[in-house]
């Protein structure tokens, strides 16, 4: 019975030839890329071409402080429909708060092409701003994103993967809650963080069924175009590949579902 079950589903040869034609570029969206990095001031154009060409779709570019955001918006308008900013201040900048840049803030997340208020947080590790000012405007941001016409965190939580599952050695890391299968897909986002967060590959600790799981084509945009000093959109493909191999899951499904939940959760076109 069971043969004759798997022979009535069975796909034609020329099935299997189309589906891997579709899958041959993952489909995915990048939410959170800082672009406004000075690294990127001389080849933008050819770093955005590059994410297109690895099946980088969408890219969110995040603002870390009100010239960030300012900036990333502008970038908004150059590459409409690729490029969505998002409006905030990272806690290591919470120290430059004034009463008039943030009402230069809430006018930049009030236009259309910015998606979400962030980057924002606490970060203690460091301190770059004192604990006091963090939370302060911590709390703005929050607040302003419940000014907002729709407001994201009605929506739950979702959590961003990067490049940073290479680093990951912990036995209770992201790593384990993939494998365990803890973290549901339809919560799930990937992002670049680029410049920063390279996913290195090579690293020793990655187990090797994973890095066996790595395709060329990823592997080739990965290691001739992205580097410890200055990682790029065109990595995502890679990440999402370590992801589904952690997961136990085709690529081009990691890829849909995260693609799915950013244009859900913040509404890009």
């Amino acid at each position: 019975m069971a043969t004759s079950n798997s022979d009535s589903i069975e796909k034609k040869p020329e099935d299997n030839s189309a589906m891997e034609q579709c899958y041959e570029n993952l489909i995915v969206v990048d939410v959170g890329a800082n672009l406004t990095n000075k690294k990127y001031s001389r080849d933008l154009d050819s770093v955005i071409q590059r994410a297109k060409d690895a099946g980088v779709q969408k890219i969110m570019v995040t603002g870390t402080s009100v010239k960030n955001s300012k900036e990333a918006l502008r970038l908004t308008r150059i590459y409409p429909g690729i490029l969505y900013s998002t409006a905030g201040i990272h806690p290591h900048d919470a120290k430059s708060y004034t009463d008039e840049s943030w009402q230069e803030l809430k006018l930049v997340a009030h236009n259309s092409e910015c998606v979400a208020i962030g980057e924002c947080g606490l970060d203690y590790n460091r301190n770059f701003s004192e604990p006091d000012e963090q939370k302060h405007v911590f709390q703005k941001q929050i607040e302003l994103a419940c000014e907002l016409p729709e407001t994201y965190l009605s929506k739950g939580f979702y959590l961003g993967l990067t490049g940073y599952l290479c680093k990951d050695k912990s036995d209770s890391g992201v790593r384990k809650l993939l494998v365990d299968g803890t973290l549901p897909l339809d919560r799930l986002l990937v992002e670049t963080d680029a410049p920063f967060m390279y996913p290195n590959t090579r690293a020793s600790k990655l187990p090797p069924h994973v890095k066996d799981a790595l395709t060329e084509r990823s592997m080739t945009f990965l290691h001739r175009y992205c580097t410890f000093q200055r990682n790029e959109p065109c990595s995502l493909p890679a990440i999402v590949e370590l992801i589904a191999a952690f997961m136990n899951k085709k690529p081009e499904e990691v890829a849909l579902a995260t693609a799915f939940n950013a244009l859900k959760l913040f509404g890009l076109s």
